[in-house]
């Protein structure tokens, strides 16, 4: 794990990264108590309330073919941290982590560019820990306190991010493929059907799988679709 920048409060530790990520070396982590612009996936605000794990890690690969699935293997140590301590917790593709049918933690990761190439890629994630109420957020949302869970809020990072270190040579080279085994055991989807929101129009079909570059395989009624981006509905 790299050097570690804690705020009480800050803008969004993702902003932080982004404005410093020419002087900062890899592994950097900022953390933060509050966000008060914290964001999610397509420009949706983050609640980010007191008591809740807010954090970004900045990472400089030497491969960039693989940057988007550095975002799923964030996913998936979140999940495997989580999961010792509240069992029903999986992964809703690409990155969402759930516990117990509810949203529990969000992940926004964002490239920097400096002279047309990938200069670094800044994840950042939003944990809910140790909220005892959860507003409104699109969709049901829960926090470990509220699952009966209470625990360090730092020693989880800490555990996340041995997870996510772990695997992240082999994912720098080889991809989701050297994820897809351990992701796709969290991920319950596979036969289900499910809507993705993909633009403006939704799409409708079974999960088939989760491919080796870590994009959707979904049946349709006009054959098989792989998809990219987009949100998951079930």
């Amino acid at each position: 794990m790299g050097s570690i920048i804690h705020f009480e409060e800050i803008d969004s530790t993702n902003n932080y990264l982004k404005e410093r990520c020419a002087s900062l070396p890899h592994g950097t982590i900022v953390t933060a108590d509050r966000q008060t612009a914290g964001r999610g996936r397509f420009s949706r605000k983050w609640e980010s309330q007191t008591g809740g794990l807010y954090f970004s890690v900045l990472i400089k690969p030497q491969h960039t073919h693989f940057w988007p699935n550095f975002t799923q293997l964030m996913g998936l140590s979140l999940c495997r941290a989580i999961e010792k301590l509240f069992p029903n917790t999986y992964l809703k593709w690409p990155n969402d982590v759930l516990a117990d049918g509810k949203k529990l933690c969000g992940i926004l990761s964002e490239g920097v560019l400096a002279g047309g190439r990938l200069e670094g890629m800044i994840i950042g994630t939003g944990v809910n820990v140790g909220q005892r109420t959860m507003p409104p957020v699109g969709q049901p949302a829960t926090s470990l306190y509220m699952l009966g869970v209470q625990t360090d809020k730092h020693l989880l990072m800490q555990d996340i991010m041995h997870y996510f270190w772990q695997d992240y040579p082999a994912v720098e080279q080889q991809g989701f493929a050297a994820i897809c085994g351990p992701y796709k055991k969290r991920f319950p989807f596979i036969g289900k059907d499910i809507t993705v929101k993909n633009g403006e129009k939704p799409l409708f079909g079974t999960v088939r799988d989760v491919s080796e570059r870590g994009t959707l395989l979904l049946a349709t009624a006009s054959g098989q679709e792989e998809i990219y981006i987009g949100d998951l509905i079930v």
